[in-house]
């Protein structure tokens, strides 16, 4: 009999290693999102994705287990949340006004910056499992939740200019809400952004100016007459 009491054993971890392996977590990521997006899903393998980030394949596969799909997540829901996803989602996060919203201007202002400002950032890789979902399960799953997700949003906007007293009296909730998740979609904005070449601004002027004329009391003039003639 042992008459020395069995020692528990200790973990040992080390700052240092882990702010290594975040940092190859995050170099994997990044390299990934820029394959999948320029590459498309399918034809970016695990073996390009660590040519890409300059590691070795066993460590693409030590960082993300899960492989492929995990990577895309990821880089997916980085991509979305931005670099502080802790900021409000309607605004500049200044806190600075204690009034409540109250203008339609603004709230258009705002509605319009937050989703064009995730598609700057996130409209790539969406855009790569719409393209990627009828050769792959897993991106088919990803566009899936993201448009059932977007048509949830564009549903919650549509009840509240509702509730608002601001859409126009021939546009019912329904029917704002279709047009809401059609002008925030992934594919609207990498026809305008990629395909005919609009800058940001171009992008974010024509969203506003579409939905206050389509579906807005007072829409046809106002702000967005004068946005189109200033244009001219």
């Amino acid at each position: 009999m042992n008459p020395k009491p069995e020692r528990a054993r200790r973990r040992y971890t080390s700052p240092l290693r882990e702010e290594a392996a975040r940092r190859t977590r995050t170099t994997i990521r990044d390299a990934a999102a820029r394959l999948f997006v320029r590459e498309g899903y399918v034809s970016t393998t695990v073996r390009h994705i660590a040519e890409e980030a300059g590691v070795a394949v066993r460590t693409v596969f030590s960082a993300f287990p899960g492989g492929k799909a995990e990577i895309f997540r990821e880089a997916l829901d980085h991509a979305v949340a931005g670099e502080d996803d802790r900021q409000p989602a309607g605004g500049s996060g200044s806190g600075h006004s204690e009034e409540p919203v109250s203008d339609v201007d603004l709230v258009v202002e705002q509605v319009v910056g937050y989703g064009a400002a995730m598609l700057e950032r996130a409209g790539g890789l969406l855009m790569t499992s719409v393209e990627s979902s009828g050769a792959d399960p897993d991106m088919r799953r990803f566009a899936a939740d993201d448009a059932r997700a977007t048509a949830e949003n564009a549903r919650t906007l549509a009840e509240g200019f509702g509730h608002a007293g601001w859409l126009r009296e021939d546009v019912t909730v329904e029917h704002a809400a279709d047009v809401l998740f059609t002008l925030s979609s992934p594919q609207v904005h990498a026809l305008l952004r990629r395909d005919c070449g609009w800058d940001v601004d171009q992008y974010r002027q024509w969203l506003a100016r579409t939905l206050r004329t389509t579906l807005l009391r007072g829409g046809e003039g106002g702000a967005g007459q004068s946005s189109a003639r200033s244009s001219r």
